[in-house]
């Protein structure tokens, strides 16, 4: 009786795969259109247009009720939903050719939908189609798709340095994606847990059919930014740290006596000791020295040996560093100054960032 309950099963998993045409499997141009619930115009690497179609055999259609309503579909909402294939029909032929594709593609909300083509750059970046599916009210989860050599391909989500997470990445339910200059493009999603919303930027590398992130940020309001992210920052602080230079005034660095970081900042605007010596601030900007000050000055032995950036406005959170920077050396609790910090090392430059709790953002950053 077991058996034949899994022979039964199997059989029944494997009956809409029967029906659906294989691939290769070519359907007339008027058949295509009228079977297929989504169609897109689509231009591939040479620029040459096709439409792409999905279709699903065993399609269904359901009408969301009250009781059934939530993030994804309102009470009354068409959804359809099937196991859905993908052909590509080149412009001017009259058949179209079954793709050999997984679209991992089940079902759609057609009232509303969101899933949608981003036009190529006219120039490397071809057209890309992106399904979209709900998994909150604020994020959908989005899969690109790609036309090479007159096949659809998927396209896999991967870091910098070409690791792939995945197939899919995520992105607000309309208006989620904009195209960008040499082959990039840039989601928008609202980050519920921050409180802001995320812009990840992605590079389109099309021999290996990835989306490679390039850049990321978050930002308070969800206009499209114009400065650069996380990755453009901690670049630029790394190459502080390896200059010894307090990063936002470059002149000033590890070493400098009082009267030199006098000559470049001007009077401090607050004076204090700390720790493990005397401090100039300046705003954001803190130069810390070797030696404690004595009746408000500094000693004339003492010399610049910690330069502070503090992150007032600046939005970044530790995973962000850790994927541009790499894994810290060290990362642990700061017993004596209170929070958290991660430690990195390259030659002879020591670079810190602190931060409160796990989760939280990174307040400042010092360079030793």
């Amino acid at each position: 009786m077991v058996l034949s309950l899994i022979l039964g099963l199997s059989a029944f998993a494997a009956w809409p795969g029967e029906r659906a045409e294989a691939a290769g499997t070519t359907i007339d141009a008027a058949k295509l259109k009228s079977i297929s619930r989504l169609y897109f115009p689509m231009r591939d690497d040479k620029k040459q247009l096709y439409t792409l179609y999905l279709f699903a055999a065993d399609e269904k259609k359901t009408v969301t009720t009250q009781d059934g309503a939530w993030a994804g579909a309102n009470a009354g909402d068409v959804v359809y939903s099937g196991t859905y294939r993908a052909a590509l029909l080149k412009s001017g032929k009259k058949t179209g050719s079954v793709q050999n594709v997984n679209l991992n593609f089940y079902s759609f909300n057609a009232t509303r939908n969101e899933s949608f083509r981003l036009p190529g750059d006219g120039k490397n970046r071809p057209d890309l189609v992106f399904l979209s599916e709900a998994a909150s009210s604020d994020v959908n989860l989005i899969q690109g798709f790609v036309i090479t050599g007159g096949t659809l391909h998927s396209l896999d989500v991967a870091d910098g340095n070409g690791k792939v997470w995945g197939k899919e990445t995520a992105a607000a339910p309309k208006n989620a994606m904009r195209g960008l200059s040499g082959d990039r493009m840039q989601t928008r999603v609202y980050d519920n847990s921050s409180g802001r919303y995320r812009f990840d930027t992605y590079k389109l590398d099309l021999k290996q059919l990835k989306l490679r992130h390039a850049d990321d940020l978050y930002a308070p309001s969800n206009a499209w930014p114009t400065g650069q992210g996380a990755h453009a920052l901690l670049d630029s602080i790394k190459q502080s740290a390896l200059k010894h230079a307090l990063h936002g005034k470059p002149q000033v660095k590890i070493g400098m006596t009082e009267k030199q970081v006098r000559s470049i900042m001007g009077s401090p605007k607050q004076v204090e000791n700390g720790e493990w010596g005397g401090y100039f601030g300046y705003g954001n900007l803190w130069v810390g020295f070797d030696d404690y000050m004595d009746q408000g000055k500094i000693p004339a032995h003492a010399r610049v040996g910690e330069l502070t950036t503090r992150l007032n406005g600046t939005f970044m959170r530790t995973h962000q560093v850790k994927e541009w920077l790499g894994t810290p050396q060290e990362e642990y609790e700061d017993e004596l100054e209170g929070g958290y910090v991660m430690l990195y090392r390259w030659k002879h430059a020591l670079l810190v960032f602190r931060y409160e709790y796990d989760g939280e953002p990174i307040h400042s950053f010092s360079i030793y």
